[in-house]
C-alpha cells in the first residue's frame, strides 16, 4: 500500500481499538522475531509461511471462556460447546473489524483464526489432531499474553487457560510487546 494512505498508529491505539471491538486481553508480536524463531522448527508456521507482505506485526486478540462452561465437566457437553462457538464466533467478528479498522487507515491485513489449518496436511485421518497455520499459543506469549504451561498450553495472569486467541496480522509498524520473564506455569509440583 502507498505509503501517503497510511495514517500514524501506534500500539496504544491499535490495543485500545481491539479492547473496544470486546476482546479481554491484546497484544502485539514481532513477526520477525516469530520467522526467526519459530517454535517448531520442523514445521515452522510462520507468519511469512503465511504472506510475505502483511506479517510485519501479529496483533493477538483474546477472549475469556464464559466460567459457567468451565465448570462442565464432560467435554461432549452440548451446551458447553454453544457456549464456546458464541464465544468463537465474537472473536472471528472482531478479528474481521479489527482488520476492516487497519485496512480503512491505510494496513492491508489478513485474519489468522483459531480454527484454520492447513487442508494439505490432512490425510483423512478424522482423528489426528491437526495444527494450526500459526502457533497462535506462541505467537500469544510473543506479544506478551502469557506462558505456556507444560501442555503447551497459553496461561494467562488474568484468565489462566480459559481463553481462545485469534491473531491478525498485518505491516503497521509499531512497538511489538516482549514475552513475559516469568513462567505462569509452576510445572510437575503444582498438582493441577
Amino acid at each position: 500500500m502507498v505509503n501517503a494512505f497510511q495514517m500514524p498508529l501506534d500500539a496504544a491505539t491499535i490495543k485500545d481499538k481491539a479492547r473496544a471491538l470486546g476482546a479481554d486481553l491484546v497484544g502485539i508480536a514481532d513477526g520477525r522475531v516469530m520467522d526467526e524463531y519459530p517454535p517448531d522448527p520442523r514445521d515452522p508456521r510462520t507468519p511469512s509461511g503465511i504472506t510475505e507482505l502483511d506479517g510485519g506485526r501479529v496483533i493477538i486478540m483474546a477472549k475469556r471462556y464464559t466460567a459457567g462452561t468451565t465448570r462442565i465437566a464432560k467435554w461432549d457437553e452440548r451446551h458447553k460447546y454453544y457456549n464456546d462457538e458464541i464465544t468463537l464466533t465474537m472473536l472471528e467478528e472482531s478479528s474481521l473489524e479489527m482488520v476492516y479498522w487497519l485496512e480503512d487507515h491505510g494496513y492491508p491485513a489478513i485474519i489468522i483464526p483459531p480454527t484454520h489449518v492447513d487442508p494439505w496436511k490432512y490425510d483423512n485421518d478424522p482423528s489426528k489432531h491437526l495444527s494450526t497455520l500459526l502457533s497462535l499459543g506462541h505467537a500469544a506469549v510473543e506479544a506478551g499474553l502469557g506462558t505456556l504451561g507444560l501442555n503447551l498450553q497459553l496461561l494467562t495472569p488474568e484468565y489462566g487457560p480459559r481463553v481462545i486467541v485469534t491473531a491478525v496480522m498485518c505491516s503497521v509498524e509499531c512497538e511489538a510487546d516482549k514475552p513475559m520473564e516469568t513462567a505462569l506455569c509452576k510445572g510437575p509440583q503444582c498438582g493441577r
